[in-house]
Formats: C-alpha cells, sequence, structure tokens
C-alpha cells in the first residue's frame, strides 16, 4: 500500500482526533471523594471551649416593683418554678405561669415586663419553656432573664 496515504479517506484522522479529545475525568472525581472522605475521617473534631464572660459592671437595672418576676431554681437536679421573687411559698407547675402573668398584669396594672431568675446549672431549655408559657399570660411582653449563681 505504498500509494495509499495514511489520511486518504479522512474518516479514520477525525476518528483518532475524536478519540483523543475525549477525556475520562471519572476516576479522578473517585480520588477527589477519596481524599474528601479521608481528611473527615482523620480529622479532629475541636471541642466546644467554655468562654468566662465577666459580670456587666454598668448597664441599666430592672426594677422588679412593677415586674412580674418569677424564680427557677434547682432542688436535687429538678427545676422549681416559684411565683415569686425568689423561692418562697410551694413551687409551681407551668401549667401555672400563664394564669399568673396574666392576672398579675390586670390587677397591678404593671408595666408588661417580666423576670426570669434562673440557676446557672439550669437547662436553658427549661428556661425557654417557662418564657413561652409567660407569654401566653399577656400581649408585647418585656422579657428580662437573669442567670444567678447558687448560694
Amino acid at each position: 500500500m505504498p500509494g495509499k496515504s495514511l489520511f486518504s479517506d479522512g474518516s479514520s484522522a477525525q476518528r483518532r482526533i475524536k478519540s483523543d479529545a475525549d477525556l475520562d475525568i471519572t476516576p479522578m472525581i473517585d480520588v477527589v471523594f477519596l481524599l474528601l472522605i479521608f481528611f473527615m475521617v482523620t480529622s479532629t473534631m475541636q471541642q466546644e471551649t467554655k468562654l468566662q464572660v465577666p459580670p456587666a459592671k454598668h448597664g441599666k437595672g430592672v426594677s422588679t416593683d412593677s415586674a412580674v418576676v418569677i424564680t427557677i431554681v434547682t432542688r436535687d437536679e429538678t427545676p422549681e418554678i416559684y411565683l415569686s421573687d425568689g423561692p418562697t411559698g410551694s413551687p409551681a407547675q407551668l401549667s401555672e405561669v400563664s394564669p399568673y402573668v396574666q392576672s398579675s398584669l390586670a390587677s397591678e396594672g404593671s408595666s408588661k415586663t417580666v423576670i426570669i431568675k434562673a440557676d446557672r446549672e439550669l437547662p436553658s431549655g427549661f428556661v425557654e419553656e417557662v418564657a413561652r408559657a409567660a407569654n401566653e399570660g399577656g400581649e408585647d411582653l418585656t422579657f428580662y432573664v437573669g442567670v444567678q449563681d447558687k448560694k
């Protein structure tokens, strides 16, 4: 075939160029996913650091005279709700918070301020439940949550 050229019909050249241009990136994607899995498995998760925030030295205090005060303390790892300023009397149930706030706002004509005092060891989710129950007792209430150390 000395007289025939390699590119005589033209189709083999187009086939060769087309096959050279077609790259298979599947192995490259596999390697990227393997690297991703490797780094996810071998990396160490950073532990949450506890931040010690100093108490505020300056600030406007909230008067408890015209506000509804709810105190939450923990006794024997059980949260107890007191419908007063401090753990006095017998503990109340969560269902009693809303009527207490409603009656206190109606009788005193207070400033629609609710102060929740809670122990430091108390779970924040329980304080949120008490705040939601108190919010059902009135509209446009202003909440203040204070954290106190155990004495």
